[in-house]
Parts: structure tokens; sequence; C-alpha cells
């Protein structure tokens, strides 16, 4: 059993989800509100699938814009998805898309989906990791405003990142020995030190102490060419656009989010809530099916991810 997050009501996470549901005739529990569900079904003429189990999140929503009854019914809907995994009714989430400002309004002061999982799971090992068809990238830090970047950059921070990428990379990916590229935090790379020395003092030492290990990493590599010949399994963000950037300019609409070191699979869609085109049936739904396809592959390898982060 998967459960589908329908985030923030407002925007085009109803629609994106009843898209992407309708090629299938498997069951699924969605928690959203379901005054909203119907209005979006109605109004787009997207069936309800028979198969599908609806948590009703109650309460008012706006539509197209940025409130707190949408923010509330988001985080709501996030909490009875969580609840319901720990229970053992789903083997895996998939998240659509939250506002950050309607949740701060309606008092949950989270930078992100990411961040909320790994509180109510209790992890404090975890990363964000992008996939498509043409690259994965996981992320050292996410949502972290960049002048705060230089104080928490440690290569305590890069070796435990990389060791729980390797982990999911191998399990769920069957990549036997997965290979890394790293990126630097300055321009070129600090150039030996000439454009700052967090490459020479921290990646560095973290690049040979994992090769020590035997991964398969190499770097650092400079941001801004890196991504032209650019080979490796996985690349090591350091920060959000860094990584983010290149990601939806190879791969926006058919991109995952993937959470590591959760108890459970989580995925998400790799777009936002759009509510310029709320209600307009325009919405891309090739994403949110990724999505669902990965949740869906890795719930069903066996093993609970416990077993692969222990």
């Amino acid at each position: 059993m998967i459960g589908i997050t329908l985030g923030d009501p407002g925007g085009v996470g109803i629609e994106v989800t009843l898209k992407a549901l309708s090629t299938y005739r498997k069951n699924f529990t969605v928690f959203g509100n379901k005054k909203a569900i119907k209005y979006y079904s109605q109004k787009l003429n997207l069936k309800i699938p028979a198969a599908v189990k609806i948590k009703d999140i109650k309460g008012d929503f706006d539509i197209g814009k940025i409130s707190e009854k949408n923010g509330r019914i988001a985080y709501k809907s996030i909490m009875e998805a969580i609840r319901a995994a720990k229970k053992g009714l789903c083997k895996g989430i998939v998240t659509a898309p939250i506002n950050k400002k309607a949740l701060h309004l309606a008092g949950f002061d989270y930078p992100g989906h990411t961040e909320i999982f790994a509180e109510k799971f209790s992890c404090r090992n975890f990363a964000m990791m992008m996939v498509s068809p043409e690259m994965k990238i996981v992320f050292l830090t996410t949502h972290l405003p960049l002048s705060s970047l230089p104080s928490v950059l440690t290569k305590e921070l890069i070796i435990e990142k990389v060791t729980l990428a390797r982990k999911y990379l191998k399990y769920y990916w069957n990549l036997r020995e997965p290979s890394f590229g790293i990126l630097g935090l300055n321009p070129h790379a600090g150039d030996e030190g000439l454009f700052g020395v967090e490459e020479e003092e921290i990646i560095k030492p973290a690049v040979r102490e994992l090769k020590d290990e035997d991964f398969d990493i190499e770097g650092p590599f400079p941001a801004d060419s890196y991504w032209n010949f650019q080979s490796k399994d996985c690349t090591i963000a350091l920060y959000h656009d860094q990584g983010m950037i290149p990601f939806k300019m190879k791969s926006y609409g058919k991109g995952v989010n993937v959470t590591l070191g959760l108890p459970i699979p989580r995925t998400s869609p790799d777009h936002g809530t759009a509510f310029d085109i709320a209600g307009k049936g325009v919405a891309n739904p090739n994403s949110m099916k990724e999505a669902i396809k990965i949740a869906i592959k890795m719930a069903n390898v066996g093993t609970s991810d416990t077993d692969i982060i222990s």
C-alpha cells in the first residue's frame, strides 16, 4: 500500500495525482481534503479511481493562492500519512507539493517535506536525492541560507552523506559500487586555496578518507564546468541551487525527490504548487507518475530501510 499526500489544496497536487493514478488499478490511500478532491475532479473531469481510499483532512481551502487554511490541511495530510506508515498501513509515501509560506502561516515552521519526515521519524542522518534518467544528485544541505553554509560544511558531514547515499544506491538502484563526484564550494573549486580554503581543508580530506574506505569518489570539481562532462553515478552537491539548477534544466518534469535515511520510502515530484495554473487542467503529471513508480519500486524491494541504514 502506497500513501499519497495531496499537498496544498490550492495548487496542482490533486490534479497531477488524479491524472497519475488514472493508469493504476492498485490500491492507494490519499491523504487530503475531500471537498477539494471532489472540486478538482468535477471541474477538470478527472475520475477518482475506485480503488483509491480517501483519508479526509477536513477544512476550507483557497484556490490558487497562499493561505493559512491551505497550509494547515497540507500539514495535517502529512501527519496522517506518517501515522499510517508507523502503523504499517503504508509501505511508502508520495508527497504532492506544499507551499512553505502557507505552512508557516499555519504555524508549522519547517523548510520543507524532508525536514518534517526526518523529525517525525527521529532520523538524524538523512539526505535529499534528486533522481531522473539523466542524473542522481545528493545534497549535503537542503533549505539553508548560503551565508550559513561554510559553518556547517565539515569532513564528517560529507562522509556521513556519501556513506548513506552509497547504501541506498547499492540496495535500491542495484549499483554494485556507485561512483561519486563531489562539487567544490568556491569558484574553480578554490584553485588550490587561492579562492577559498574549504576544498583544501574540508572536502579533499573527506574524499581521501572515503577513498581509503574503498569508495569510488572524485573531486572536488568546479561546479561550473562539471556538468558538461559528468559521468558519475551520483553527484554530491553542497547546497540547494548548486544541484537543483542543472537538475531542473536537464530533468524538469520527469525528476523525483527521494528522501534517504527514513524507515520507509518517501518520494515527491520535482515541481511546486504552481498556483498560477491551479484548476486549469494543464498541469503535467509525469513527475508525479515517476514519483509513484519509484515509491512502489522501493517499497517492493523486500526489506525495510532500517535494515540498510542501521
